[in-house]
């Protein structure tokens, strides 16, 4: 049994050559063959393999799969060398300086087939490949065969998954609960992952989307070019009873780069008389163009319905979004919102004078007398005291001309609207 499994082993060292002196990285000098004594039969190979890892991992080392010959299945220690091919000395082949573990360890054990064929069982080699020649791990946190979740710790996972915790929230919870299985943070983000792909039972992310929005009865709808989903619409049947029972105050507002697809993501959301917000709709698009935005608006004008007409519909200033909505929605007044007007004109005007505290200043004073004015003729007399007052920074005056101005109607005081 010795001969043969050392006979294995030589595969990859020039015969000719002598054997390199093996270097102490720290060992102990223990003989752990002792440790995989056992007289279990395994009903397969993987049983075996699982088996070893596990008194390896008990014993703080750990072992990988090394090769496959003659049908029998070798696993040395983590930090032995790779098999680098037939005929080439180790001695003097030249290598890239290149961080590794590998410090030529020569524990190697061997997973075998009974010689009836009725199971595996584990095979010891020669006491020099029981013994390591470096430290064996002391810290587990990071090792990936090491610091693994169990059962409890899965479900614990998978229980704050669904109840939509963060993954540090989870992480904490974990180790809290479960201390001596050393969780990181890359176990927790590697199980949700799986979770996630066991769940799409095979389909891709689309599909999933799909198949996840059918089961939920949500209402959608999907444009394709050449088999390529490019907007998809999603609303939830209670968003929708909402919409048609609180139609008056509707939002729109998109996020960029949230999503793998760097596609806009649009949100639709409503206002109920008790001043509270709910989600309406949500879009994916494949870019911010009128066409776009008509699609979208197509779709919510669907689940209104021809004769509801919203009193307001309020968005930040994204010129590809008016054109569709006085095309679409004719009757509803669409107002920009002061909050992304405010934030604007603040960081525009900082940045063209170069001071932050003149940005806020003009938010403040000048520019707030013109949004709230009551007036046309209190309006027109602000915007020629600003004009007047800020005649040394003509750029703030051409930035506000081109930009907010042409746009009073839509942002003024109530006797623009």
């Amino acid at each position: 049994m010795r001969n043969n499994f050392y006979m294995a082993k030589t595969t990859g060292v020039n015969s000719n050559s002598q054997e390199v002196p093996l270097l102490d990285f720290g060992s102990d000098g223990i003989n752990y063959n002792p440790k995989f004594v056992t007289s279990e039969i395994f009903s397969s190979d993987d049983d075996a393999v699982e088996w070893a890892r596990n008194i390896a991992i008990s014993n703080d080392f750990k072992l990988v799969k090394s090769s496959w010959k003659r049908g029998e299945m070798y696993l040395r220690c983590n930090r032995g060398e790779r098999n680098r091919g037939k005929g080439r000395n180790l001695e003097t082949a030249e290598r890239p300086n290149t961080k590794t573990q590998a410090c030529g360890c020569k524990f190697l054990i061997k997973v075998a087939p009974c010689k009836d064929g009725e199971g595996w069982n584990i095979v010891l080699g020669p006491e020099q490949h029981g013994i390591h020649n470096h430290e064996l791990i002391t810290y587990r946190e990071g090792n990936r065969q090491m610091s693994g979740l169990s059962l409890g710790a899965k479900q614990l996972v998978r229980d704050m998954s669904s109840a939509q915790a963060r993954p540090n929230v989870i992480l904490a919870a974990v180790q809290e609960q479960f201390p001596e299985e050393n969780p990181n943070r890359r176990n927790i983000y590697n199980f949700r992952d799986r979770m996630r792909r066991n769940d799409a039972e095979g389909r891709d992310s689309i599909s999933q989307f799909l198949h996840l929005a059918k089961e939920s009865d949500y209402l959608h709808y999907i444009r394709e070019e050449a088999h390529v989903v490019t907007h998809a619409f999603m609303a939830h049947p209670t968003s929708v009873k909402l919409l048609r029972t609180y139609p008056w105050v509707i939002g729109m507002d998109s996020t960029y780069k949230t999503n793998i697809y760097k596609m806009p993501f649009l949100e639709i959301c409503g206002v109920t008389p008790c001043n509270k917000n709910f989600l309406i709709a949500y879009a994916f698009m494949k870019d911010e163009t009128a066409e776009s935005y008509g699609w979208v608006l197509d779709k919510l004008r669907l689940l209104l319905g021809n004769e509801v007409h919203p009193t307001a519909i309020v968005t930040d200033r994204e010129l590809g979004l008016m054109r569709p909505i006085r095309e679409i929605f004719p009757r509803s007044k669409h107002l920009l919102c002061s909050w992304h007007i405010n934030k604007d004109v603040e960081a525009a005007v900082g940045n063209i004078c170069g001071n932050k505290i003149m940005g806020e200043r003009f938010k403040n004073e000048k520019w707030k007398r013109i949004m709230e004015a009551p007036t046309s003729v209190e309006y027109d007399l602000a915007v020629l005291n600003m004009q007047d007052s800020w005649r040394a920074f003509p750029k703030v005056i051409e930035y506000l001309n081109g930009t907010w101005l042409p746009h009073a109607e839509n942002f003024g005081g109530l006797f623009l609207r």
